[in-house]
Formats: structure tokens, sequence, C-alpha cells
């Protein structure tokens, strides 16, 4: 296996069981390249020197992941696209919201998803929590006030797809992939965000979702191909 890609874990809190099991993934993987494909946290909103302790578990396993020799690539999802520094100062991770990379003669392209959700009330919702008034209001409450708010947000909005994959969200991450692919950009398209995983044969190319590690507890194995893993401890 050359990459491991995990998405939508959503931690909560350090009784999440989702969290002990990352935990033992993340233990368990030897491979070059692990990256975290958007929302791992459910909600994380960076200060600086700040680490919010629910999440230290995760954290020590990727700072062993680390020291194992594995690179660490974080691209943000919209439950944790505010991380700021502190996965690339204390772990040394590569954060960059588009990853492209070639294996086994392959070029992959790798987003969170959201990218591809045009759902009038999620379009909405992303302009006003990237926008400058919302990140004002953040620091004024400061890290436990803001941990309050977004963690109220995060549940409120649906962004949590409590219900199951949105069909409508499904098929526009396959026409966004398809139309990626058309232009030349890329042979294998990767996303998360829509909890709704597959590995579906496109025109010219291959679109895979990774699901989610929240409930259905998949993820990504990439060698010579693509493959969909669910972990059962």
């Amino acid at each position: 296996m050359l990459v491991a890609v995990i998405s939508d874990v959503h931690l909560l809190g350090l009784d999440d069981p989702a969290q002990s099991d990352l935990v033992s993934l993340l233990d368990s993987l030897r491979c070059p390249t692990v990256v975290l494909l958007g929302d791992l946290f459910h909600f994380w909103w960076g200060f600086e020197g700040v680490v919010y302790a629910d999440y230290v578990p995760v954290l020590a396993a990727l700072h062993r992941l680390r020291q194992r020799g594995s690179e660490l690539v974080f691209v943000p999802g919209n439950h944790d696209f505010a991380v700021g520094p502190f996965l690339r100062e204390a772990l040394g991770a590569r954060v960059t919201a588009t990853l492209r990379l070639t294996l086994a003669g392959r070029r992959y392209l790798m987003v969170h998803g959201d990218e591809a959700d045009s759902r009038p009330g999620y379009r909405i919702a992303r302009r006003v929590l990237r926008g400058r008034p919302f990140a004002a209001l953040m620091r004024a409450l400061g890290p436990q006030g803001a941990r309050r708010l977004g963690l109220s947000l995060a549940g409120a909005s649906g962004m949590a797809h409590g219900d199951g994959p949105d069909p409508a969200l499904v098929d526009a991450q396959r026409r966004w992939a398809q139309a990626r692919i058309s232009a030349g950009e890329a042979d294998v398209v990767v996303m998360g965000h829509s909890h709704a995983p597959e590995v579906r044969d496109l025109e010219g190319g291959l679109y895979v979702n990774t699901g989610d590690f929240a409930a259905q507890r998949t993820w990504l194995a990439i060698g010579d191909v693509p493959a969909l893993r669910r972990w059962a401890g």
C-alpha cells in the first residue's frame, strides 16, 4: 500500500468510539503517506497554543505515525477548515486544499468534496462560516465559546449527514469528478464529504468516495489500484 486515505471521522470527544478505532487503524498503518481528507474533527477552530483535550488520543497516534516515517497530509473539510497551523507546526503535516499525486502511473486528484456541493443551503452556510465576520466572532468567543458554538452549528446544519447520503450531492460529486477527468486534470478523483463510499468507473477515469469513518468505518487503500476497506478492529 502506497497511500491510506481517511475522511469524515467527525471526532466528538474522548468517549467517541470512532476515536479509539481510528487510533487503532493509524497505529496499524505502515505506508509512505497518510491523507486525512477532511472532517477529521466534527469541529476545530484553531487558536494559537490551544489543543483540544478531546482529541489528544488521535493527535498522539498521528505523532507516532510521523515518528515511523510516514508523510501526513491534511486536506481541510467543512468542519475543520479553520484548524489553523497546529497540524503543520506540531505534527509536520502538509496542509493543502487540493492534493495531486501520481501513483502507479495514475494521476490522482484529492479534495474533501464539498467543492461539488451545490445545495443552496450549504453554499450559504459555507460563505457565512468562512467569512471575516464569523471569524471575528469566533476569536471574540475564545476557544471554549467557539467550540460550543461550532459544535452547535455543526449539529444543527445537517452537515454531519446523520440522515444518510443525499442523492443529489452524490450525483453532483460524480459530475464534478467527470468534469475534472474530461478536462484532463486527473485519471482518478477522490472525495469524501457525502459519506457515500464507492469506486465508480467514469468516462476516461475513475471516481472514488472514501465514505466515512464516523459510522461506516470505511477508508481507502491505494496500491496499484484504489480499494475501499472497512476497519473492523
